[in-house]
């Protein structure tokens, strides 16, 4: 068994499971960390890792989702709303912009706008249940009615749309889907809660869908091979099987501290994170590519 194998798909495991849920990009850290690691087979490696990130999903949120579908059908209506606009943009995006995806320029440049987009609109909009406390009576003191932070029911079409709008802009590699959704959501005045709920929602028929269309893309490469070949049971496949089941149980824990970092009205904190990533990203780019940027500038120097 290779070691080395082993602890690159924990390693990214690691990342996926972390940074899937935390508002700091899991496709662009895989993006930037797989330049550094070459892994065989990384078509079947990428699906499991992202089914293993979306049973912790499924499990962490069992009994609201559980209540969602027997008494709340309402949230499962946004969550369709919120998803078309999603899938338009990213289908959108891979047919015309393909490039983008694989760009460590634009990992970097959208790290730093996750980065902005944390220290601005979550830290200027997002309300603790104290901070929501001691804003109504304030209001109250002025005579005026305190803002209502809104729920399931009095979520509208439109906060859906708006919110799947920026989850479909999220297939730009180093900009956070959960950054972008939660962010998103607190701007239309959604209560904390209910925001990472809600984007939590809308990632689990992105995470399966967006895995059965890699499944039919390979699918379709393969031609009269069977899908089984793709899925081979060989010591890659249970190496791989192995970096799922930790990618679910970070992706678990990883839940349990965004949730908890978002009560305490600290998500802002992992902008300084994604500035460091996003900088150091730009830099390595700019150095690999300082011939074409040497020659650039001299070029404008002598006109």
């Amino acid at each position: 068994m290779d070691l080395i194998l082993i602890f690159r798909v924990a390693l990214l495991a690691v990342i996926q499971g972390i940074a899937e849920f935390l508002p700091i990009s899991s496709s662009g850290h895989l993006l930037v960390l797989g330049r550094v690691f070459e892994i065989p087979d990384v078509f079947l490696l990428t699906i499991l890792l992202h089914l293993g990130t979306l049973f912790s999903v499924l499990v962490f949120f069992l009994p609201e989702l559980t209540e969602v579908l027997l008494h709340r059908r309402r949230a499962i209506a946004l969550v369709v709303v919120g998803t078309i606009p999603t899938v338009a943009i990213a289908l959108a995006i891979q047919k015309y912009f393909p490039q983008f995806e694989s760009s460590r320029l634009t990992a970097g440049i959208c790290f730093l706008l996750t980065g902005l987009m944390l220290v601005t609109i979550l830290r200027k909009y997002s309300r603790t249940e104290s901070e929501e406390y001691y804003e109504k009576i304030a209001y109250q003191e002025e005579g005026y009615d305190p803002p209502v932070l809104k729920t399931i029911e009095n979520t509208t079409w439109f906060d859906a749309l708006f919110i799947g709008i920026a989850q479909g802009l999220a297939v730009f590699p180093g900009l956070s889907r959960s950054g972008s959704t939660i962010s998103a959501g607190v701007l239309r005045r959604l209560k904390n809660q209910w925001a990472a709920e809600f984007s939590f929602y809308l990632s689990i028929p992105v995470i399966a869908g967006g895995a059965a269309l890699e499944i039919l893309k390979e699918f379709k490469k393969v031609g009269k091979e069977s899908l089984a070949s793709l899925f081979q049971l060989d010591s890659y496949f249970a190496v791989y099987l192995g970096g799922a089941f930790l990618s679910f149980v970070v992706g678990y824990i990883a839940l349990f501290s965004l949730m908890q970092t978002l009560k305490a009205g600290k998500l802002h904190y992992f902008a300084i994170w994604l500035f460091i990533v996003g900088t150091a990203t730009l830099v390595w780019t700019g150095y690999d590519h300082r011939d074409w940027i040497l020659q650039t500038i001299d070029s404008l120097q002598t006109r």
